[in-house]
């Protein structure tokens, strides 16, 4: 609900401040005075576009400010979905810089204009002959038989199963795009299985085989230096091994006198069984070194085959390539895996198809249920705020998909005039029409839902008399439970106004400015005898503005 609003620098308002009651505001006041403008102001603050042309006085800033109380709207969420701080009694605030920029605040905190225009539509609807926002709009249509059907449970529920459905159908189109993809590349993923398992990897050492070629390629060297290594330590006339037990007898001989020769001999005894050892593994690795020319081809060609594989899949050793082959062997496993999952994810889609569809079906019953006593209701409303002749048609078609709201296509149809057919409200409705229809439709939903601020601009456009008398009642009771701003020049509507806001000029230097003020009782009944009669009102005049205030 609107509480506050305060206006500088715009248009023709240089300040202002209004407050709003709960229930029903008129706003009056001569041709020109500027009556919209305050509606301008509020939908600046509302998240409308602006440039610096709504300055009043280019060197200075506008900035509209509108305090709302929103505790009963349901918010909270939207606030923390923004990031925002939700406060029962919430400020939006809007700047407008003499360079033309604008800056957008709620509760104080930078906003988007994008955001404050999403805040502000759950906030306040306008509807004036020109904008009526949601009535044309199918969206709109199909809310208004959910409220009077009470559909808000069912709705949930609906939605919630089609998101349910559109998250499985997702996940079903991500795994069958996979899915399909390995099958394509089957074949390839089987041969380079293939190749890498013919080249026989299993615990291949890489470095094994290289030393293994190294040492048969050069066997006849290797043999060589171990015979010419064995000969000097064993079979010249005076071998290592012997020369080092003669030495190691005479620091024995040298012991008897000299103490410390005996740990020189047996040092010397221990490097001599230790030459002995060494002999005998060169005797081994000699009788082992073999050239074999058929194994060195062997070889080769493993070497060859893993460095060709190394350098197609541009791996650094054959364990990565061994790892790569597991990783293919696992895909190609995956398939038949894949194939029952697939299964089953289908299964689970076209029973949340079914639930969709079962749930689809109850909004549809019960939308159809609502049609009826609803046009009723409207028409009869229609004829008493002066459309005799009009008429309401709802209608409801299938879908060929469901979508968020269900599996329905629903269009207003309205016809101005007893014996002409319905058309689309776009096409047949003009502004006046329309705001009338859309406060007829709100009358019966305000039992039903909470509604934000309902703000009518000039509905009463073409009205007169008995008329506007029950315009005024309908927007009477409308505003029991729900904010209803009205600007018109219809005495009977604003009569029937708690609050009466009055807009006129003054000149103020060489300019004009647009002034608001807060009626008292008695200035109303002035005010109201004006509309009536003219500039000077006749106390018959008068008597009857008490009698449309119930002063009479």
């Amino acid at each position: 609900m609107l509480t506050h609003l305060q206006v500088s620098n715009y248009a023709l308002i240089r300040n202002h401040e209004s407050d709003f009651g709960k229930s029903l505001t008129v706003i009056t006041g001569e041709t020109g005075a500027g009556k919209s403008i305050l509606l301008g102001a509020l939908g600046l603050v509302l998240g409308k576009r602006a440039d610096k042309k709504v300055l009043l006085d280019p060197s200075g800033k506008c900035v509209v400010e509108a305090r709302f109380s929103i505790e009963r709207y349901g918010l909270e969420r939207f606030f923390e979905e923004h990031d925002l701080d939700w406060e029962a009694e919430t400020i939006l605030r809007r700047e407008i810089t003499s360079s033309g920029r604008s800056r957008a605040f709620v509760n104080d905190t930078p906003v988007l204009l994008e955001t404050l225009n999403a805040l502000g539509l759950q906030l306040v609807h306008i509807h004036s002959q020109h904008e009526t926002l949601d009535l044309a709009q199918s969206r709109f249509q199909i809310s208004v038989l959910d409220t009077l059907a009470g559909n808000a449970n069912l709705l949930g529920q609906y939605r919630a199963a089609f998101a349910e459905l559109n998250a499985r159908k997702l996940e079903l189109k991500t795994r069958r795009d996979a899915y399909e993809q390995i099958l394509a590349d089957r074949d390839y993923l089987q041969f380079q299985f293939d190749e890498l398992e013919k080249a026989g990897l299993d615990g291949l050492d890489q470095t094994a085989l290289e030393e293994e070629v190294q040492v048969l390629s050069n066997a006849e060297s290797i043999k060589k230096g171990l015979l010419e290594g064995l000969q000097k330590l064993r079979e010249q006339p005076q071998s290592s091994i012997d020369m080092l037990s003669e030495i190691s007898a005479s620091l024995d001989a040298v012991a008897r006198w000299q103490p410390a020769a005996q740990n020189l001999a047996e040092r010397l005894e221990s490097i001599r069984i230790e030459a002995e050892d060494i002999a005998s593994e060169m005797e081994r690795l000699e009788r082992e070194t073999q050239y074999d020319e058929s194994r060195i081809g062997e070889l080769t060609d493993q070497l060859d085959a893993l460095n060709r594989l190394l350098a197609k899949h541009r791996f650094n050793d054959a364990s990565e390539l061994n790892a790569f082959k597991e990783e293919l062997e696992n895909k190609l496993l995956s398939i038949d895996t894949e194939s029952h999952d697939l299964s089953e994810l289908e299964a689970i889609v076209e029973s949340a198809g079914k639930e969709v569809t079962r749930l689809a079906e109850k909004l549809t019953k019960a939308r159809k249920k609502a049609v009826s006593p609803f046009v009723k209701k409207v028409n009869a409303l229609l004829e008493d705020v002066g459309m005799p002749g009009a008429s309401l048609e709802v209608e409801i078609s299938p879908m060929e998909e469901a979508g968020l709201t269900g599996a329905d296509k629903v269009r207003f149809l309205f016809a101005s005039n007893a014996g002409t057919k319905p058309s689309s409200l776009r096409q047949v409705a003009s502004g006046g029409e329309l705001s009338r229809l859309m406060l007829c439709i709100k009358s019966l939903l305000a039992s039903k839902s909470q509604m934000p601020t309902l703000i009518f601009d000039e509905i009463d456009t073409g009205v007169s008399g008995e008329t506007g008398l029950r315009i005024g009642k309908l927007m009477e009771e409308l505003a029991s439970d729900h904010q209803i701003i009205a600007i018109t020049h219809l005495p009977q509507i604003a009569a029937a106004g708690e609050h009466h806001l009055f807009v006129y000029k003054q000149q103020s230097g060489k300019k004009v400015e647009s002034m608001i003020r807060s009626l008292e009782e008695s200035e109303r009944v002035e005010q109201i005898a004006r509309m009536i009669s003219g500039d000077t009102p006749s106390e018959a005049a008068r008597r009857n503005a008490r009698e449309l205030l119930g002063q009479a």
